[in-house]
């Protein structure tokens, strides 16, 4: 499996109870969406994660993992990374992209300069921010239709006409 096929889909928090269930702070888009992933892997595939129950309990999901039937077993599952196959995940709608996609486009401005590679997509809570090395330093570009215009996964291009003041 290519780092590409692998998508971080939560973290293992706190246990819950004594039963070896434990807390997953998800990070798609939807708890139905960690629910119908068929696997569940360590950061390098080398260890796979079988969950007997997936629950949605008090806005919070819980899972009980496979072979784990304590507090104490579960510890030392707190703070893992969860990565499934993006093979698993639903396809997207027309001007959806899944972050993991967005990495390492190249973006380009209106009139083909181009600007940058984007590193990674960040969120503090107003929305995904574009992270790109522009000449020595890094910008974040709002991902919104104010400042992209389009994107081409196929050709892994962004078209960007960031606000002024972005490039500065």
């Amino acid at each position: 499996m290519s780092n590409k096929d692998i998508i971080l889909v939560g973290q293992f928090g706190s246990p819950v109870g004594l039963k070896g269930e434990i807390k997953v702070n998800m990070m798609t888009t939807s708890f139905e969406v960690f629910k119908n992933l068929k696997n569940y892997y360590n950061f390098d595939g080398s260890v796979a994660w079988n969950f007997k129950n997936i629950l949605f309990k008090n806005n919070k999901c819980v899972v009980q993992v496979e072979k784990y039937f304590s507090r104490e077993d579960v510890l030392e599952l707190k703070g893992q990374k969860i990565f499934s196959n993006k093979k698993f995940f639903p396809k997207t709608k027309d001007n959806e992209f899944y972050i993991n996609d967005l990495i390492e486009c190249m973006i380009f401005l209106k009139d083909n300069t181009s600007i940058g590679k984007v590193l990674s997509v960040q969120n503090f809570g107003a929305g995904d921010l574009l992270e790109v090395k522009y000449n020595t330093k890094l910008i974040l570009i709002p991902f919104d239709k104010t400042n992209i215009l389009s994107v081409n996964i196929n050709k892994k291009e962004i078209i960007a006409d960031p606000i002024p003041g972005i490039l500065d």
